[in-house]
């Protein structure tokens, strides 16, 4: 069973050739281990007394016995009796502790291993400057079908044996000390007829030196040349479809700070990003187990490329090695020119694409930006533009950030390829605030939670991206807690590897209501198969994800024609559902919707049902183990979490009898899985984690009901620092309300008076808009003035439907109070009618917790009082910040910035929960 971790018992090398890995055992011998995960064939033709043709020979990922792929060998033979293919394996020495093994399926039995033996004191009659060798016999193939595992069995018996027929040959004694293999040999000659042979999971220890296996198979090869790699030549972007050799390629993506390469591919991920400081040996094992890379190099100043000839020469030569240095490696994706880009450097990318182009054309170019998406998307050929942010911990709830990466898509050229990164990390801003510190080595539970990266790929590949970046690896390891969010990840990509067909084929997604409205689904619409992605998207999901078992969810998709049948489709099942017809559309009901699905409406049963069919029963084993054990590393979170809020008398009324429930659910996976009721397990270790959310949820929800928003604390917006939360709000409530600090947050200042120290701020503007910042009359919440804020369009007749780069803010004075005080910053907001034209709308925020932990507004609000709890940093400095990104109006009154004293206890404002939570 293929587990996914840091801990392994190999010593992972940099691989030669693809899913290679060397074990090193304490005394030095070594274990060979091939998983064939790499893009091209390593067996290479040899010796044949038939006749035949090759009609292909190639990596599939159509059947493998481990991991994700195989070696794959089709022929058609005449009469014969041996037709070789061999593998090189360096120097294994015959003894009883030899072994040898390789799993072999094919259609017919017959298929024989063999090992060639070197005899390094004998000399080759034929030719006396090379060893004397010979073949001994393993294993033949016999289940038709089915894969089977040949080994060579007692290995010295057979060289005795063998030895024997030598001498009796040769007429004289042969000296057998010291043999050993250096090559496996695989006659695939099993009749007359067509032959079809996969290949997996070679093995062979102990091996004292390792030999360089033989470069993949190129087909037209000229003898003496270099193998060629076909590969690099064959990634293009046509429109929006990304195309690998040929074929659509859904981009499952990682950035590498450190994690193992084959602990990154295990995870189902298959390209990784790097740049000029990665050590070779990480490149190299991660172009040998099969990944595409997207580097990022950076290109030579523009002062050396204006300088004397020889200066400019260097840079280039310099810059042409750095680009050589990936281009080699033949699995080049595409270049990455940088993230967070705006529209002000597009004149410096579009000259480092320009400068990555002359020595690699027409390669495609990666570029995340922040702003100017139109101009990118048109001004730059071959682009995958990226845009990405990260809406965890943060006040942007899910459904905002579905509509974020759904506008920022459409602001970029029609038929744009759009990727994006999704947040596998907490920011730095959170770490300090919450752990006090940034690096490594947390024993404490950390997130996000492994749920929340799911729903957030489910969003961004409902709304139209057709690539995925991962962007932090460090969080999946276990110096970060990261363990269950690298196993989700994993489960994760299964699912998105058995869907790609359709993803990378799909026209504009459209969304639909379900039975429930924390459920959304996401629609694409292919030719052939019509996908339906339900996610829960509710109230305050990016915080904690809430109450997700529902026992029946209902969904009507319209425009399923009516012969096409619909199909729930997991690692664990691919089931038929019963679809209803009704008015609208086509209903179909799933029955324990936990956290997504997907549900695959098709009328090719023995093409794409088929498929799915074989991946799900390949991926079942391994989904059901990745299930188990990232319930079982949740349980352990959520356990030490839920004993801290018990201890502090924050007990949940059905906590222990939830957590009863996860145990005997794993309990029940873990025998499941051991009667091979693959589907069975997966299904326990979900329940398990349904049980797990509930009763993180349910903390949640009472830890921020005496909070008008989440992020009024820096410690509400996760589950894992709840226990910081309820320390924090015990000492506010032990705090009396100082006098307010802020001047001037009342706004009663004369119209021509300035008012000292605020500031207004307005970046240039990308949209066609008007802002407005003043002081005005217009029903204050208290006294004479207000703030007022404004974005209007220019053309009210055709306003736009998404601002790219627009806001105007208020920025208060800063105000000095001793680090460490707790703070509580409020003000008054007023919203006439609601904000469009940004997820984000009205902001407030202080400079302590920034915007991410704002205040967000976009519907009507009457006037209402926020307040925001914050703890001095060690500056001293405090401001508050007003702002409005949409268009619509918006008003402040009565700002303030009140330190808190010891004393009885008045500083917690009573308020209404948020119905919305």
């Amino acid at each position: 069973m293929k587990r996914l971790g840091w801990a392994t018992v190999w010593v992972l090398t940099a691989g030669l050739m693809g899913g290679l890995l060397v074990g090193v055992s304490a005394n030095g011998q070594q274990t060979l281990q091939q998983g064939f995960e790499g893009r091209d064939p390593l067996w290479t033709p040899g010796a044949a007394d038939a006749v035949y043709k090759e009609s292909a020979h190639r990596i599939t990922d159509e059947f493998a016995k481990g991991g994700r792929r195989s070696e794959y060998i089709e022929l058609d033979a005449e009469p014969g009796s041996y037709i070789h293919y061999t593998y090189d394996v360096g120097k294994a020495i015959v003894s009883d502790e030899l072994n040898v093994s390789l799993w072999v399926k094919a259609n017919r039995p017959g298929i024989q291993l063999l090992c060639r033996v070197v005899l390094p004191r004998e000399h080759d009659p034929q030719n006396l400057d090379k060893p004397l060798t010979t073949l001994i016999r393993a294993d033949a193939y016999q289940i038709t079908g089915r894969w089977q595992q040949l080994t060579l069995r007692q290995p010295q018996k057979r060289l005795r044996e063998q030895l024997q027929l030598l001498r009796a040959d040769l007429k004289r004694d042969v000296i057998g000390a010291d043999a050993y293999i250096d090559r496996l040999v695989l006659n695939v000659w099993s009749g007359k007829g067509a032959t079809q042979v996969w290949i997996d999971d070679l093995e062979v220890s102990p091996v004292e030196e390792l030999k360089r296996p033989a470069e993949p198979i190129a087909k037209g090869a000229v003898p003496g040349k270099p193998a060629a790699n076909r590969r690099p030549d064959a990634v293009q972007l046509e429109g929006k479809q990304l195309l690998v050799g040929g074929k659509p390629f859904f981009m499952r993506m990682i950035r590498n700070t450190g994690t193992p390469p084959k602990t990154l591919y295990d995870a189902g991920l298959n390209t990784i990003a790097l740049d000029e400081t990665t050590p070779p040996g990480i490149l190299e094992e991660a172009v040998a187990l099969g990944f595409l890379i997207m580097p990022a190099v950076a290109p030579p100043p523009q002062d050396q490329l204006s300088g004397r000839t020889e200066a400019v020469l260097t840079a280039n030569q310099l810059f042409g090695r750095k680009v050589s240095r990936f281009l080699d490696q033949g699995s080049l994706l595409s270049w990455d020119l940088g993230g967070d880009r705006t529209i002000d450097q597009f004149a410096a990318v579009a000259r480092e694409a320009q400068a990555i182009h002359a020595i690699d054309p027409m390669r495609p170019i990666s570029v995340d930006v922040s702003d100017g998406l139109q101009k990118y998307s048109r001004g730059m050929e071959q682009l995958m533009l990226g845009a990405h942010r990260w809406p965890l911990l943060t006040g942007m709830e899910l459904t905002a950030y579905r509509d974020w990466l759904t506008q920022r898509r459409q602001l970029a050229q029609p038929g744009a390829y759009c990727w994006t990164w999704v947040q596998t990390h907490v920011p730095d801003w959170f770490l300090t605030a919450a752990y006090e510190r940034e690096g490594g080595g947390y024993t404490e539970p950390l997130g996000p939670q492994a749920e929340q990266i799911r729903l957030m790929a489910y969003a961004a590949v409902g709304s139209g991206y057709r690539g995925l970046g991962f962007w932090s690896d460090r969080f999946l390891a276990d110096s970060h807690t990261g363990r269950d969010r690298l196993l989700a990840l994993a489960l994760l990509n299964q699912e998105l590897e058995m869907l790609e067909p359709i993803l990378v084929e799909g026209r504009e997604p459209t969304w639909i209501d379900t039975s429930r409205p924390e459920v959304k689904a996401a629609v694409i619409r292919t030719k052939q198969a019509i996908l339906v992605l339900p996610m829960w998207i509710g109230g305050g999901a990016q915080y904690v994800p809430g109450q997700d078992a529902v026992a029946d969810l209902g969904l009507t998709v319209p425009m399923i024609p009516q012969s096409w049948q619909a199909w729930e489709v997991s690692p664990a099942q691919v089931r038929s559902i019963k679809p209803q017809r009704v008015l609208g559309g086509t209903r179909v009901s799933l029955h324990e919707f936990s956290l997504t699905a997907a549900i695959v409406f098709t009328p090719d049963l023995g093409g794409m049902v088929v498929r799915l069919q074989n991946q799900q029963r390949q991926m079942a084993p391994t989904a059901s183990q990745w299930a188990h054990d990232q319930a079982a590393e949740e349980l352990a979170k959520a356990e030490k979490v839920d004993a801290q809020l018990t201890q502090a008398g924050h007990t949940l009324p059905d906590g222990a009898e939830l957590l009863k429930k996860a145990h005997a659910a794993l309990d029940k996976s873990v025998e499941l899985r051991r009667n091979g009721s693959h589907e069975e397990a997966y299904e326990q270790a979900q329940a398990a984690l349904r049980s797990l959310r509930i009763l993180m949820r349910a903390h949640w929800d009472i830890a921020v009901k005496q909070l008008i928003v989440p992020t009024a604390s820096p410690f509400a917006v996760s589950f894992y620092t709840l226990p910081k939360h309820w320390q924090f709000m015990d000492e506010i409530k032990d705090s009396a309300l100082g006098a307010n600090v802020l001047p001037g947050g009342d706004f009663e200042a004369a119209q021509d008076q300035q008012l000292k120290g605020w500031l207004q701020q307005e970046p240039p503007s990308l949209d066609d808009v008007t802002a407005v910042a003043r002081r005005v009359t217009d029903e204050p919440k208290e006294g004479r003035q207000c703030l007022m804020l404004r974005l209007s369009p220019k053309d009210k007749l055709a306003p736009p439907l998404a601002l790219e780069r627009t806001f105007v803010a208020i920025l208060s004075p800063a105000v000095h109070l001793p680090p460490g005080t707790p703070v509580a910053i409020s003000a008054w907001v007023r919203i006439p009618e609601g904000i469009t034209a940004s997820t984000d709308g009205a902001l407030l925020y202080d400079s302590i917790g920034g915007e991410p932990l704002a205040v967000r507004l976009t519907g009507a609000t009457k006037w209402k009082k926020f307040v925001l709890y914050r703890r001095v940093p060690a500056s001293g400095i405090v401001n508050v910040t007003m702002a409005l990104t949409g268009l619509g109006t918006v008003y402040f009154d009565d700002v303030r910035i009140e330190p808190l004293t010891g004393g009885e206890g008045t500083a917690m404002v009573a308020h209404q929960p948020d119905p919305a939570r």
